[in-house]
């Protein structure tokens, strides 16, 4: 009898281990499956994104790049041998930009690609100067590019890109809203996350 009573007091402990032990299993589980989400969770809110304007607009390609050619619709033309209207040899114009990136959270490095008559003889019109009140840096025969840290991306930059019709063209006055854009110049921007890459200059 009295090894039937120690028995059963045998089992008893051994049921409330196991009850104890599973509910110290479930009870861990729980607080690391809490735990987990939390840290996704925030792992996905400090995220950091890019984001950049030119002239008020999104620069975003249709891959979610940060790709655009610059609509050349803020020209300023100068010429004071040809009518209001029109461009011919000799005249002489300057596209202005406003570029933004108060919307970004990382720091950027973008660059503007000049496609004029000295890359592609079809166009028109022939690349300057670049001016702005940041600072470039040639990094390629048509290419110039600029970062822009941290602790600059509250501010906006204004950005000139001047060009000539060279005066020694064989070729008419021709009126600017009759001409395809991309038929006089063309100007490429490119952006993306600035983690610290040297800039080389362009050295031909």
């Amino acid at each position: 009898m009295e090894d039937i009573r120690k028995r059963a007091n045998k089992i008893r402990v051994i049921l409330i281990v196991v009850l104890i032990g599973c509910f110290l299993y479930l009870g861990a589980s729980l607080t690391y499956t809490a735990y987990e989400s939390l840290v996704d969770a925030r792992v996905k809110n400090d995220v950091a994104g890019i984001s950049i304007k030119i002239n008020g607009e999104d620069v975003i390609g249709s891959d979610g790049t940060l790709d655009k050619n610059v609509i050349l619709d803020n020209t300023t033309w100068e010429s004071t041998h040809t009518r209001e209207e029109k461009i011919s040899p000799g005249s002489s114009g300057t596209i202005a930009m406003e570029l933004d990136p108060t919307g970004s959270e990382v720091a950027i490095i973008y660059t503007f690609k000049f496609v004029d008559k000295q890359i592609d003889e079809d166009k028109l019109l022939t690349f300057s100067s670049i001016t702005s009140d940041h600072t470039f840096t040639r990094t390629g025969e048509d290419e110039y590019t600029g970062i822009i840290p941290i602790s600059e991306l509250s501010e906006k930059i204004n950005i000139s890109v001047d060009f000539f019709f060279d005066a020694l063209t064989d070729m008419e006055a021709i009126e600017e809203d009759n001409q395809e854009l991309d038929d006089l110049f063309e100007i490429h921007f490119h952006a993306y996350q600035y983690t610290g890459e040297e800039i080389v200059p362009y050295n031909g």
